[in-house]
């Protein structure tokens, strides 16, 4: 690719992200939950398709976590990476009521680069008198990605027959998105740090409508209210690996915390007439003002995540994060009280490089197999008890590698990544509601030497 046709690549998907984001469920439309109506809305925990659950350890020559900045690390080359998401599903209540959901939209876009490498080589003593070098490897590595980290879907109505028949629907959509920036400092072959800084934006709206069924003259009142939010979160991350045996294991550990977070609420209600072909006729404003403004208290969180890798062959991951959402505080939730929330992760990879060899015909076809069980911040109180809700995911996914030799007849690899994941939430036997998803996700990891000048071109 010429340097102009890469900057505009890297414009374009910028605008369309951009305004994806900035549209709808936060640009997303991933969830129809009743728990998505507390606090900033349903934690995505978003990472790369090709990472699974291994949030702290997975790191190649064009790969790296959205968790831990640390894995950054081990990057060679330019990696573009974007995804996108179809999920279908629905959401059960004990009283075998049951409202079905379908959305979808862009995952994340993220673009790595080598900002400064240096190899240090070491002349080393030889009997046979021939110059042998050992090469410590250095440098500054960076990412820019955006992605959502909250997201906000529901619908759900209650109707009463005091003083008359009435019907209230709530609706609910938004979310809360991160633009990161990304730095590892990789210091020899055995370790890296990393350092993020994100700047959060978004809104949750919130549309209660209040009608009178069957009644032409009581009419409908709407109470939309929407919430700004803006602030900022860091990183902080570490990466060791080493060999033992032809074997690598790998230690990573990320801290997360959040600092500056304002939100700013407005609130627009109207009144309509009810038409009689059903419809909402606007008649007037009620009220249209900026209700409310505040800070909120976001939680700070850590992980920590193991990986070891036989070989070439196949790798093991393990992934632990903890959340202490007990601190959580908003003016816009003030009663609403959480819990820590935990995940443990499980990803096995068959074929986990994602560079082909020198010795390989071809570049075998990566496949991942994983879960993650979660107990969601999210505290119910059931037939008396509290219960924590508890959330589950397994996933299988495979890769489809691209290889192309580049002009200085370097070998770049690119990927296609496809995935399908089952989500399920809640428990019919606490009382409260069950959800089922499942997502089919498309993940494109798109490897070049961007950014590096030409001797001819």
């Amino acid at each position: 690719m010429t340097h102009a046709f890469k900057l505009l690549l890297i414009t374009a998907a910028t605008a369309v992200s951009s305004h994806a984001f900035a549209q709808g469920g936060s640009g997303q439309n991933f969830t129809q939950s009743p728990y998505s109506n507390y606090g900033i809305g349903e934690w995505m925990g978003m990472n790369f398709v090709q990472a699974g659950s291994n949030q702290h350890t997975f790191s190649g020559v064009y790969s790296h976590s959205l968790t831990n900045p640390a894995t950054l690390g081990n990057l060679r080359y330019a990696a573009f990476n974007m995804g996108v998401a179809y999920r279908g599903g629905d959401v059960q209540t004990d009283a075998n009521e049951r409202q079905t959901f379908t959305g979808g939209g862009m995952q994340y876009l993220s673009l790595a680069y080598p900002t400064w490498t240096y190899e240090k080589r070491t002349r080393l003593s030889d009997s046979l008198g021939k110059k042998q070098f050992r090469t410590t490897p250095y440098g500054i590595l960076s990412a820019i990605t955006l992605s959502p980290l909250t997201t906000v879907g529901y619908r759900y109505a209650f109707e009463s027959e005091t003083p008359f028949l009435n019907r209230t629907t709530h609706t609910g959509s938004g979310g809360v998105n991160n633009l990161q920036w990304s730095h590892a400092a990789r210091l020899g072959k055995h370790g890296s740090l990393g350092y993020s800084v994100g700047h959060l934006f978004g809104q949750l709206r919130d549309r209660s409508l209040f009608t009178v069924p069957d009644s032409f003259d009581l009419g409908a009142i709407e109470d939309a209210r929407t919430v700004v939010i803006r602030g900022t979160q860091q990183q902080a991350g570490f990466l060791l690996s080493g060999v033992l045996d032809s074997n690598t294991h790998s230690l990573g550990g990320s801290y997360t915390w959040y600092s500056g977070v304002e939100a700013e609420r407005s609130r627009l209600t109207r009144s309509y007439d009810l038409s009689s072909s059903g419809g909402l006729i606007l008649r007037d404003t009620i009220l249209s003002s900026l209700d409310q403004s505040g800070t909120v208290a976001l939680p700070a969180s850590f992980g920590m995540g193991y990986q070891f890798l036989y070989r070439r062959a196949w790798s093991v991951a393990l992934d632990y994060r903890y959340s202490d959402w007990g601190g959580f505080q908003a003016f816009f939730d003030p009663a609403k009280s959480y819990a820590t929330r935990v995940d443990y992760g499980f990803t096995f990879t068959l074929h986990p490089m994602d560079e082909k060899a020198r010795n390989e015909r071809k570049m075998p076809i990566p496949l991942r197999l994983g879960g993650v069980y979660s107990q969601t911040q999210q505290v119910f109180t059931s037939a008396g008890q509290q219960v924590q809700i508890p959330e589950y995911k397994a996933f299988a996914s495979f890769g489809i590698p691209m290889v192309r030799r580049y002009y200085d007849n370097s070998v770049i690899t690119s990927l296609m990544h496809v995935q399908a994941q089952y989500l399920q939430r809640g428990s019919l036997q606490s009382g409260l509601a069950q959800e089922r998803y499942f997502q089919l996700s498309l993940g494109f990891q798109l490897g070049d030497k961007w950014f590096q000048r030409r001797k001819f071109d």
